[in-house]
Parts: structure tokens; sequence; C-alpha cells
């Protein structure tokens, strides 16, 4: 087992519940299927406004890495 991370740049008014979502997608849409404990890690601001960086972490099998 490993860890793993996955950034996304999203709404900075997004609904926690959506953000997760969207890190699930993509995750999938980087054929990543089997996966535990994912995380959110940190939010930070980036230049755009309204924007923020959504960092997430999660564990994956070593024979699942991309």
């Amino acid at each position: 087992m490993g860890i793993e991370r996955v950034s996304l740049e999203l709404p900075a008014d997004s609904p926690p519940e959506d953000v997760e979502a969207q890190a699930v997608t993509q995750l999938r849409s980087q054929g990543i299927r089997d996966w535990s404990d994912l995380s959110l890690q940190t939010i930070l601001t980036t230049d755009e406004p309204g924007i923020s960086r959504y960092t997430f972490t999660y564990w994956i099998d070593d024979d699942h890495r991309h």
C-alpha cells in the first residue's frame, strides 16, 4: 500500500460533498478504481479569484498504481 495525492482547482465556495465527488470522478477518469481513505488535506487559494486548490490523499495498493 502507498499513499497518493490528487489536486483539483474548483470554485472556492464548493460544498465539501461536491469537492469529494469531483475527486472521485478525477480518480476514475485516470483509471484508478481501488483506493481507500480518500481524505481532504488542504485547501489553498490560487492566483485566480474565487478558485481554490483542493488536495486529497488516498491509499492505493501497489498493484493499482498508474
